[in-house]
């Protein structure tokens, strides 16, 4: 099997941004499953009610133990989304709508 590296020079302007525009892709979703994995730690049972959220909210100033359920289902979302190797639909969506509900 030939080798599947494309070589590029990341000290040339242009270069750099490919370089730059990966490293803060993986730097995100990389992120991304990092704080799910400390927020899950902050959940008190199964997720199901918004009362078990109450280290949450505190912990990440949400207004009410709903907005951090909430936040808890919408950062799920999308780390499904976008670290499934399966088959996925509407990601681009998926990032926007996570990106106003947050903004």
């Amino acid at each position: 099997m030939a080798v599947q590296h494309i070589t590029f020079n990341d000290q040339t302007n242009h270069g750099r941004m490919i370089r730059r525009a990966l490293q803060q892709l993986q730097d995100g979703r990389q992120g991304l499953i990092e704080i799910i994995g400390v927020l899950q730690l902050m959940i008190d049972g199964d997720s199901s009610d918004p009362s078990q959220f109450t280290y949450m909210t505190t912990k990440c100033g949400f207004p009410d133990n709903a907005t951090a359920k909430a936040a808890w289902e919408e950062l799920n979302a999308l780390k499904f989304k976008l670290t499934t190797d399966s088959s996925q639909s509407n990601v681009n969506a998926a990032f926007d709508q996570a990106q106003h509900k947050f903004g």
